[in-house]
């Protein structure tokens, strides 16, 4: 069975004081006359007795909530996102605040949810169901919502564009997804590269939207890779949509027998955790999202009136070099 929770009453009877001199010590309130002596009688029975505040007693007297809800609705795990949820429960721990991560699994969980919660903001990954945010609403709850497509986002797939030309590539390939689920991600980072293609006067590039998000198939790849590697000029180059697709464009080029970068230039893109680890080392571009975490929240602490509204935000990027370019 769970122990109970050690209370401001305990301590009060342990230290043999008063449960309002427990309180003026525990909120470290300086305009009591209390003696050092007492106050580190207090401090070791709290010690002795393990106690935690209770967050929700503290937000009624305080008036308020210091818990964070960070929805997230179906985004699929990657670096970007741990990063994402690490940096802003950094800056939401430096208000004195806690950061809840709640992934939705359902259209009604929210409801639920918050029949138990009570943030005093939510910050969504992902744009909520006009129910949802009348929820919120009804229920006095700031929302900050974005669907991580910030302005910009078609920034990093031109800088691989502009990477593999300085490398000496002109005849490119371009590798994303067919998945509805990512199409906000790919869409952007298509366009980018088309658009850096047009304006730097490349030949046409070849496309292949294939199906499959993390588990996208090697079979396939491996077929559009010969498809590609047997026109009259073969593709020299392929950008990938991301790290993943990259990664498995590295492991069908082996099984072709296609030696990277020398026969074909493979470049990835959101530096996953295991880009250091392929073979080769795979060229791709990082994206900022410690910026966009700080934002977001920026965004967050307007809506509290703790803040002015931050400028617009501009996804930074750069290009992480290894050996598959």
């Amino acid at each position: 069975m769970q122990k109970p929770r050690s209370t401001s009453t305990d301590i009060a009877r342990r230290a043999g004081v008063s449960r309002a001199t427990v309180s003026y010590v525990l909120n470290g309130r300086t305009d009591q006359s209390i003696s050092d002596a007492t106050r580190a009688r207090v401090l070791e029975a709290a010690r002795e007795l393990s106690y935690v505040p209770n967050a929700a007693s503290r937000a009624l007297r305080a008036g308020k909530s210091r818990l964070v809800l960070l929805i997230n609705a179906s985004v699929p795990w990657s670096t970007n996102i741990t990063d994402l949820e690490d940096e802003l429960t950094r800056v939401v721990a430096a208000t004195g605040r806690t950061l809840l991560v709640w992934r939705r699994h359902g259209p009604e969980d929210l409801a639920s949810t918050l029949a138990h919660l009570e943030p005093c903001v939510a910050v969504a990954l992902n744009r909520l169901s006009p129910h949802e945010a009348e929820l919120l609403d009804t229920l006095g709850i700031p929302l900050v919502q974005t669907d991580l497509v910030a302005p910009g986002a078609d920034l990093p797939a031109r800088l691989q564009v502009t990477h593999l030309v300085g490398a000496g590539h002109e005849r490119l390939a371009y590798l994303t997804t067919s998945e509805e689920s990512l199409a906000r991600f790919a869409t952007p980072r298509t366009a980018g590269f088309l658009a850096a293609c047009a304006e730097l006067g490349l030949p046409e590039p070849r496309m292949a939207a294939l199906p499959g998000g993390m588990d996208v198939s090697a079979v396939d790849v491996a077929h559009q890779l010969r498809r590609w590697q047997e026109e009259p000029e073969p593709v020299t180059a392929v950008a990938c949509f991301n790290d993943f697709h990259a990664a498995v464009c590295l492991a069908a080029a082996a099984e072709l027998g296609l030696w990277v970068p020398s026969d074909l230039a493979v470049m990835g893109l959101d530096d996953e955790v295991f880009a250091p680890l392929t073979r080769p080392g795979l060229t791709t571009i990082r994206i900022d999202v410690k910026a966009f975490a700080r934002h977001l929240w920026d965004l967050a602490r307007h809506e509290l009136s703790e803040a002015p509204e931050p400028d617009p935000f501009v996804q930074p990027s750069h290009v992480v070099v290894r050996a598959s370019v």
